[in-house]
């Protein structure tokens, strides 16, 4: 894949978790490059738009890494999934699905349906801010992601 862009696309249906999760990467993790989509809906219709644009298997505008709400009103978390990896050029592009509760057979659809993680929401500011520089840590430095 060369070298990483550090970009992510974060997917959720809260405005002000989003607002949140952009004030968090700012303050505290500003080396990393975020898009937000306020749906799987938007986020798909995105993704299609890409790949219309881009040449077959440049992946040069993909993300290194998605953070995918599971609950979202319209096609929520999983059904977004499922059309991300649908697509040979998405399918290696990590996915890490969140909500703010899950019932175990939510977490066994996902992963069955490609998720690389499945994480609980934190509560606190502290918690978010240690979790996202966790998860960027994790997934954008120490990860090494196989070719498009």
């Amino acid at each position: 894949m060369g070298k990483k862009s550090n970009l992510l696309y974060i997917v959720d249906d809260g405005q002000d978790y989003r607002f949140l999760v952009e004030q968090t990467f700012k303050r505290f993790i500003p080396q990393y490059n975020v898009q937000f989509f306020a749906s799987g809906d938007e986020l798909v219709a995105h993704i299609t738009h890409e790949m219309a644009m881009l040449e077959p298997n440049s992946g040069s505008l993909r993300p290194d890494l998605i953070l995918l709400d599971m609950h979202m009103p319209g096609q929520n978390g999983l059904q977004t999934l499922t059309e991300l990896r649908r697509h040979s050029v998405w399918r290696s592009v990590p996915v890490v699905m969140m909500s703010n509760a899950s019932s175990q057979s939510e977490r066994d659809a996902c992963y069955e349906a490609g998720a690389n993680s499945f994480l609980i929401k934190p509560v606190g500011m502290e918690q978010l801010r240690e979790m996202l520089a966790t998860i960027c840590h994790y997934w954008l430095r120490m990860n090494q992601l196989p070719s498009a």
